[in-house]
């Protein structure tokens, strides 16, 4: 008995041993099968022309996604519900970069809102975003009213100046160095892309020092010169926003027939909706109505501009603008300007709302342009061609045009 305990003993302790044995080869094995970073690069790039959003494709990790101890920050369905977020604050910052032994390129990247921070996935090129980020454009440049100066801030208490709009560049920050009583002069409007508020840049009149974003209503125009516009669903009567056109406060009245303020009522329309009149052959000022009759305004009137729902199947044309670092649009040779918006009208090209632009199309007819791999900018800087990402449409969109940026920089 006592000895095929001891024959049990040993035989036990030997296949632990093996087992032992073996496990530790698997670690080590896992462990040679491990990727480690090979290179270090750093941004020279502007901060804002790192602002990036989740292509859906990849998760976010603690460490570079393939090496050891790292964990999963955001699962790769987290990140696909984060693209198609309708929040400004779920934006990310691409901060860090850096090459793996396989030729991997992953960023750092941190959310707007600072609840997710990791590495994920960029693809193979470092020159430009790929895998599982692409290039973001928060904000959209809106055109200014016709009432520009003589502003003061409506309460600063609930409304007040920002770095940039509020939440669309990673800790956009509160201007300070103004009072309460300085009047301000819009030298800038642009809403921002997913909220789709609209905001104004402001300057200081007082202190010009001091320029920045405010949300439009946190404004009052001086003497209170403005009409309200509440846009109507001609279908079910619903009124579906308002919107506070300003006007010069020498004058007494202000007619909506005409531009700038018929071009700011249609600039406003809610996304989805187009004029009634839009398809009649008539102008859009048909759309709008006086309570009272009449399309003379006067300080505090109320009109009524009648909307219906747009096409969806209607296809809109794109606009190729080129951009550098800065995100700033690059001034284009004209024969190079005629030949991408000839590109961007025809019929074959434009895209039907809520699909996306696919990049490769885009880089297809740069080439075809020769703007790719370099351009010549109308002043002769020489420009590289970086990147061009897959640029989403809603089907609630009301624009005629979708802007498609392209990002270059400065050629070496």
């Amino acid at each position: 008995m006592k000895l095929n305990l001891k024959k049990t003993l040993y035989a036990g302790l030997a296949v632990v041993s093996v087992l032992a044995a073996s496990g530790f080869a698997a670690t080590t094995a896992s462990a040679k099968s491990y990727a480690y970073i090979s290179k270090a690069d750093y941004f020279t790039t502007a901060p804002e022309s790192r602002n990036v959003q989740p292509t859906g494709t990849h998760a976010l990790y603690s460490k570079v996604g393939t090496s050891k101890g790292a964990h999963v920050v955001a699962s790769t369905a987290t990140m696909a519900k984060l693209r198609r977020s309708s929040v400004s604050t779920d934006y990310f910052r691409a901060y860090s970069i850096v090459t793996t032994n396989r030729g991997s390129v992953y960023y750092k990247v941190v959310s707007f809102n600072g609840r997710y921070r990791g590495w994920i996935y960029g693809g193979k090129d470092a020159t430009k975003f790929g895998g599982g980020i692409e290039p973001a454009q928060t904000t959209e440049t809106r055109r200014l009213p016709g009432q520009k100066t003589g502003f003061t801030i409506a309460d600063p208490s609930k409304a007040t100046l920002w770095t940039a709009p509020k939440n669309t560049q990673y800790r956009a920050a509160k201007v300070t160095g103004f009072k309460p009583s300085d009047t301000f002069t819009i030298i800038g409007a642009a809403t921002k892309y997913r909220e789709g508020s609209l905001y104004y840049q402001v300057k200081d009149d007082q202190n010009p020092s001091v320029t920045g974003w405010i949300y439009y209503a946190g404004i009052r125009a001086p003497q209170g010169n403005l009409v309200k516009i509440t846009y109507v669903d001609e279908g079910n009567g619903d009124a579906l926003s308002t919107h506070k056109l300003l006007f010069n406060n020498s004058v007494a009245t202000t007619n909506l027939t005409t531009d700038p303020d018929l071009k700011e009522i249609v600039d406003n329309i809610p996304s989805g909706y187009i004029p009634v009149s839009a398809g009649t052959g008539q102008s859009p000022y048909e759309s709008l109505k006086d309570p009272q009759g009449g399309t003379v305004a006067k300080n505090g009137a109320s009109f009524l501009f009648y909307v219906k729902p747009d096409d969806p199947t209607k296809t809109r044309a794109i606009k190729i603008v080129p951009v550098d670092e800065n995100n700033n649009p690059i001034a284009l040779k004209s024969y190079d300007r005629e030949g991408l918006d000839v590109f961007g009208s025809e019929k074959d090209y434009q895209v039907k709302v809520g699909d996306p632009i696919n990049a490769g199309v885009i880089e297809n007819t740069l080439r075809i342009d020769k703007l790719d791999p370099t351009l010549v900018s109308s002043s002769g800087v020489h420009y590289s061609f970086v990147s061009v990402a897959d640029t989403p449409t809603t089907a609630s969109d009301s624009r005629s045009t979708v802007t498609v940026h392209v990002n270059y920089r400065v050629a070496d």
